[in-house]
């Protein structure tokens, strides 16, 4: 493979699987993350490369298709690639194979880049060389996820210290894990789920106060909105299928 993409095969450990001997959607995420972070840093433009240029990535929007997820002790190979940038905007693609080399996973994140001092985004192009391959794991566009109607509260939490990543902030992967776990008592099986969908808007900090809303219901599935009830606003917005 050329420099444009990243492979990565593991075997899933216990840690990684629920009951069913099936991958936490949270973890899966968090593998997703893990890929984007070392391609980054293979290819210079990583966490690092980033800092001495005065700016930083931020995960904005995510889009997971879920044909069947990584089982416990079975091989899943998973690659990733950018797909360049559009101003503000940097997107990249991933695809997740079990031990068969069958496609069972599928990915789309958007990125931003932030400047260190005003926390507002700037023009990626100007920065780095993303290295792009021209190809897409959907065929239609990517849509950034819009916060719902909320209608009532089914979870709420203090944010705990064991939540915060590097930077200090609430890693993204937490949401999707208290999104999901807060969705089981409204009757979502993660065997279940086909799709999710879910879009970062706001830091969250130790000690924040959020709760979980279920939203208003415009398809089949659900959705929920994360409200930081400390910062008065909405941390993320989640849709699962």
């Amino acid at each position: 493979m050329g420099k444009e993409t990243l492979l990565i095969s593991s075997t899933v450990p216990a840690y990684e699987t629920g009951p069913d001997n099936k991958m936490h959607c949270h973890w899966l995420m968090r593998r997703l993350q893990e890929a984007a972070t070392t391609h980054a840093d293979r290819e210079g433009f990583g966490v690092a490369q980033m800092a001495k240029l005065g700016c930083f990535w931020v995960l904005t929007s995510m889009r997971i298709e879920i044909d069947s997820l990584p089982e416990r002790e079975k091989l899943f190979s998973l690659t990733t690639w950018s797909r360049g940038a559009k101003r503000l905007r940097a997107f990249r693609d991933f695809s997740g194979c079990n031990e068969k080399g069958k496609e069972i996973i599928r990915a789309s994140t958007e990125w931003m880049v932030l400047d260190h001092k005003s926390r507002k985004p700037i023009n990626v192009d100007d920065h780095i060389n993303l290295i792009a391959k021209d190809k897409s794991v959907f065929p239609d566009t990517v849509k950034r996820l819009r916060p719902g109607k909320p209608e009532q509260e089914i979870h709420s939490l203090s944010v705990p210290y064991s939540s915060l990543d590097a930077s200090g902030h609430v890693n993204n992967t937490e949401y999707l894990r208290w999104g999901l776990d807060a969705l089981r008592g409204q009757g979502l099986v993660q065997n279940d789920i086909t799709s999710i969908r879910i879009a970062f808007i706001s830091e969250v900090f130790e000690g924040n106060s959020i709760k979980l809303m279920n939203c208003e219901q415009k398809h089949k599935g659900f959705e929920l909105i994360g409200l930081n009830e400390t910062e008065n606003r909405t941390a993320f917005a989640l849709e699962v299928q």
